[in-house]
């Protein structure tokens, strides 16, 4: 696989599709309206429920994870039970879960943990108010309502703040971007989030406008051509691996574009880090840098 095409799976592993999620209407679990259920031992098939769960004081409960879910750091302690849709069934079932935690990009495991007699529930975490509305859910499902409600307050005021300093100053037509493909020195396919995922949420309230819109594919492949016709105001490429070469390497690669508007003006950043593409409670420090790379100056044109 492609390298750009590697980390829009990866974005996609851990934020169901739009298209999909609007397809698939999913029921809620697997369990009947108002049933008793028992939280003493949960498996997370996502990395941001799995954060969810241990911001909500749950980790003690959590007995096995995804190999994706690396955050907090005591997530690695817990046993594996395989990838985000190549679960292995055989370690499931030793670990005796209560419940197991799904994302509704999870609908092919259902027969099967249904055949199982496992329970699982469905969290939804597509969009900013599904996270939002997913804290409130597993703490009413697992007894951790106070703490649940805590996340949610801490949301609400970070959004309503960023909201308020995004009301004074001018909005900006930014490309976000996941993945790129160079073919002969210049960008030959980039992979852009379009609207309908929490990241688009998140910068709309940050102040920015989201220039690649729609709901057939939340990360459409765009060509150069296409790129210098959407022309942002400023460009953020979210990677997988944090450091400054990596950064350096982003900033190479926009740069054979130079009649963008962004790269002229030095409004290219790159955003390092799978923390930032995993919805749960650090969408907060998602929105803080989406904040600073709107903030930033950007006037000079690129040499």
């Amino acid at each position: 696989m492609r390298a750009a095409a590697a980390i829009v799976l990866i974005v996609l592993v851990f934020t169901a599709s739009f298209s999909l999620k609007k397809a698939m209407r999913p029921r809620p679990s697997s369990t009947e309206p108002g049933a008793p259920v028992s939280c003493a031992r949960l498996v997370s098939m996502s990395p941001g429920i799995t954060e969810t769960l241990f911001a909500l004081g749950l980790g003690g409960q959590v007995v096995g994870v995804t190999r994706y879910c690396l955050y907090p750091p005591e997530a690695a302690e817990r046993t594996r039970v395989g990838g985000f849709l190549d679960p292995n069934y055989e370690v499931l079932l030793a670990l005796h879960p209560d419940l197991v935690l799904l994302t509704p990009f999870h609908r092919e495991l259902w027969p099967e943990l249904d055949r199982l007699g496992l329970r699982y529930e469905i969290i939804r975490q597509d969009t900013v108010e599904d996270i939002r509305e997913s804290f409130l859910k597993m703490g009413a499902l697992c007894g951790r309502e106070e703490p649940a409600q805590a996340l949610v307050s801490a949301l609400d005021a970070r959004l309503a703040g960023l909201r308020r300093r995004a009301a004074g100053r001018p909005r900006l037509r930014v490309l976000m971007t996941t993945g790129r493909e160079m073919h002969a020195g210049t960008l030959s396919e980039t992979y852009a989030v379009s609207s309908g995922s929490f990241l688009s949420d998140l910068l709309q309230i940050a102040g920015g406008d989201n220039c690649v819109t729609g709901e057939i594919a939340e990360y459409p492949a765009l060509s150069a051509e296409g790129i210098l016709q959407l022309n942002p105001d400023v460009i953020i490429e979210f990677g997988q691996e944090d450091s400054d070469a990596a950064d350096a390497d982003a900033l190479r690669a926009w740069q054979a574009l130079p009649g963008l508007e962004a790269v002229r003006r030095s409004r290219v950043h790159y955003l390092g880090g799978t923390k930032y593409t995993i919805p749960g409670p650090r969408i907060l420090e998602t929105l803080d840098a989406l904040d600073r790379c709107l903030d930033a100056d950007g006037e000079a044109p690129m040499p």
